[in-house]
């Protein structure tokens, strides 16, 4: 059966992106960096590489692809199910093995689980979008947050936004501080992670 589920795969391929720019690669320290980037108030971020290596988006994006497997698998085993049923009711009308009454009652029996099947697909489906939206706007409403804070004193005129080339197509790579903001993000993430796993632990108790 063809794989139903596509959806969280291709936005998060879309996400990552074709770049393979490490934030690791970036030599020059925080204070030179941020120097430079003072003098013409105007820095970017490279979204594709912030994405590809920031945490929160690594575990919610893992969590997602997991569930949608899962889901992908249950739907697969149920339509092998469908089809043969389907294939064994033909069977016994083909070879005149049940009543035209009983044919008919099967073929009815078929038709409301074929749309039962359909209906829950599309269900699946669509919490699935729903919840890969909900990450995305988790996901973006916290790089925000932290950029409000990492710039409160607006030391940075304007922070630009660069994914695949666009709006940035052209720009000193001095001015990137992907690095320095995806730094702050991945210590913020897991001060905040590590506080829920431990009110997790607490209830438990």
């Amino acid at each position: 059966m063809k794989k139903i589920f596509f959806i969280a795969s291709a936005v998060l391929l879309a996400l990552v992106g074709c770049k393979n720019n490490g934030a690791g690669e970036a030599t020059a320290t925080v204070a030179d960096t941020t120097a430079r980037v003072a003098s013409s108030q105007v820095a970017y971020i490279n979204m594709d590489t912030l994405m590809s290596h920031y945490d929160m988006f690594l575990d919610l994006s893992s969590a997602l692809e997991a569930k949608a497997q899962k889901a992908d698998a249950e739907l697969n085993a149920k339509g092998r199910s469908l089809e043969k049923s389907l294939s064994d009711a033909q069977t016994k009308v083909d070879k005149g093995l049940v009543t035209r009454a009983e044919a008919a009652r099967l073929q009815e029996d078929l038709q409301r689980q074929q749309q039962s099947f359909l209906q829950h697909r599309d269900q699946v489906q669509s919490e699935l979008a729903e919840e890969n939206q909900v990450m995305m706007n988790k996901l973006y409403y916290s790089i925000d947050e932290y950029l409000k804070e990492f710039n409160s004193d607006y030391r940075y005129g304007m922070i630009l936004s660069s994914s695949g080339g666009t709006p940035v197509l052209n720009a000193d790579p001095s001015l990137d501080i992907t690095a320095i903001v995806l730094k702050g993000l991945n210590e913020k993430y897991a001060k905040e992670k590590g506080k829920e796993s431990a009110k997790s632990t607490e209830a438990a108790k």
